[in-house]
């Protein structure tokens, strides 16, 4: 028996739903479906049986994997690069992406810490340079397969290079995908680029935010010089370097952005 327009009997529901009373008796029961006892029978209130509609008609994104699921990633991700397994690694990176893992954190959870153990294997003399070069190799057609494709109305433009002389493409490459991933329109210029280039640049096309990557240190001064260069031509610049995460290097870009418009618009009004 259906008792108003806005309170309905579990029958009732069972009816409009399409599924069998005990069914509506057990979505109330375990808490699923709002309910309250009424002269001692259950009533549903129509707005609480919409939402209960809505909600069974929109599929839940799944959770993506955790920290135990990407750490053990990155073990078997370690084995792979360290032994030039492309298609086990690149298989590994997909199956993530498909699970929903976004591909900042691929990189920085399952990527990163790999490639940082063979590069530590090296310095101590326990693997050859070219065991670190084919792993980095690996991975950058790795991230060519995998690298977001974002849609609709972009945050900004963001320029993204490193300065004469540090020439580790990687880092750039990483920093792009990021970016990419937090849905910036990126200008990716790569390594070993002439300061007076990525000032030529930035000018002709309006980049809202300049990204500097830092890996080798001997280019720290050039890398800082090209920052203070960008800032003064008028482009906001982060300026990376070891240690940072993709993660800190996205908010400091957001940052940037932010504090380049609020300028602008302070000048606005000043004007």
């Amino acid at each position: 028996m259906e008792l108003s327009g806005d309170a309905l009997a579990l029958d009732n529901v069972a009816e409009e739903v399409g599924v069998h009373y005990q069914t509506v008796y057990r979505w109330v029961r375990a808490g699923k479906l709002s309910a309250d006892v009424v002269d001692g029978r259950y009533r549903v209130m129509r707005v609480d049986l919409d939402a209960f509609i809505d909600a069974r008609r929109t599929p839940k994104r799944p959770r993506p994997p955790g920290g135990p699921r990407l750490q053990r990633a990155a073990e078997t991700m370690h084995t792979a690069l360290s032994t030039g397994d492309e298609s086990a690694a690149r298989d590994l990176a997909c199956a993530l992406v498909a699970e929903h893992t976004s591909v900042t954190d691929l990189v920085q959870e399952v990527l990163v810490p790999p490639l940082q153990r063979i590069g530590q294997d090296w310095h101590d003399g326990k693997v050859s340079i070219w065991v670190e070069h084919r792993a980095s190799a690996i991975t950058e057609r790795i991230l060519g397969v995998v690298a977001p494709r974002p849609r609709g109305r972009r945050r900004g433009n963001v320029m993204v290079a490193a300065v004469t002389g540090d020439r580790h493409s990687l880092a750039t490459t990483m920093a792009a995908v990021a970016l990419r991933d937090d849905n910036w329109q990126v200008h990716h210029l790569g390594a070993d680029m002439p300061p007076d280039e990525l000032v030529g640049f930035c000018d002709e096309h309006d980049v809202d935010v300049a990204v500097l990557t830092l890996v080798n240190s001997e280019c720290a001064d050039v890398a800082i010089a090209t920052a203070a260069r960008l800032r003064e031509s008028g482009t906001a610049t982060v300026l990376g370097g070891p240690g940072r995460t993709l993660h800190e290097l996205v908010q400091m870009v957001r940052d940037a952005a932010l504090d380049r418009t609020s300028h602008v618009r302070d000048s606005t009004v000043a004007d």
